[in-house]
């Protein structure tokens, strides 16, 4: 098989994923030449900066999609998606939530008319963003674009992981990721076994989105014991788990697709 990924910025997975794609990057303008046939093209966007938001790079994905649908018209689009808008559907947190509702802490839309004083410890999410570029606990911050935000109650926190689903199936070693505070991003710092809980648990998160290829799980073992869903990224990076464990993620994705 053949298989194409289309990434929007550069993202420490392309190498990785390179032993089994083409890639494409949109905002460095490498773009194929576009007469391959392609059994399978993966969309990967991070939303860490306005400038490559996948929005600012429309035309030049519908033209891709496009040009793959010419050469194969049954080529698979990983995760089901071939579009902007549906990835910005998935990537929108409040729209996650309503999707994921009964995993995560409370969480409502922010407007200037809403009390949070309600919320023990308040925690401000802009609706586009990743890897902690638009957290804060700070209100001044977000006073100013209402609708743009989602507030969260905090979580007590005392291990926070990363779980990876491939093809409906979770990889059983989880990264153990350290905390995200102001100013600092959270980050894999070491892997172990996930336990059986974490599994049922991530297993029950992806009833709610079958049609997921690869996802990276952010979920946090609270303090008394339970768990809760921080958050679900679609293109997730990988490269960290590499080097924590040895495993390239692309293999079982790729594997596994070019078996059936």
């Amino acid at each position: 098989m053949k298989h194409l990924v289309v990434a929007v910025s550069p993202d420490s997975s392309l190498e990785l994923l390179a032993h089994h794609a083409d890639i494409v990057v949109l905002d460095k303008g490498l773009i194929k030449d576009g007469t391959t046939s392609y059994d399978t093209i993966y969309i990967r966007s991070h939303f860490s900066q306005q400038s490559t938001l996948p929005q600012n790079f429309r035309s030049e994905i519908d033209s891709l999609v496009q040009q793959a649908r010419d050469r194969n018209p049954n080529v698979k689009f990983i995760d089901g998606m071939d579009n902007v808008d549906t990835i910005l559907a998935f990537e929108d947190k409040w729209l996650q939530y309503k999707t994921f509702d009964t995993f995560m802490s409370r969480t409502e839309l922010y407007d200037d008319n809403l009390d949070t004083s309600s919320f023990a410890r308040p925690v401000y999410k802009n609706r586009l963003s990743s890897r902690g570029s638009g957290v804060t606990w700070d209100r001044e911050r977000v006073i100013k674009s209402p609708g743009d935000w989602v507030v969260q109650e905090s979580l007590d926190i005392q291990e926070e992981l990363r779980v990876y689903v491939i093809l409906g199936e979770v990889y059983p070693i989880g990264a153990v990721k350290q905390s995200m505070t102001e100013g600092n991003i959270a980050q894999g710092i070491n892997s172990r076994p996930l336990t059986q809980d974490e599994v049922e648990f991530s297993l029950s998160l992806m009833e709610q989105a079958p049609s997921l290829d690869i996802v990276g799980i952010d979920i946090a073992r609270i303090t008394d014991g339970g768990l809760s869903l921080m958050e679900i990224n679609r293109s997730p990076g990988f490269a960290k788990f590499y080097e924590l464990t040895g495993f390239n993620l692309a293999d079982k994705l790729y594997k596994t697709l070019d078996a059936e």
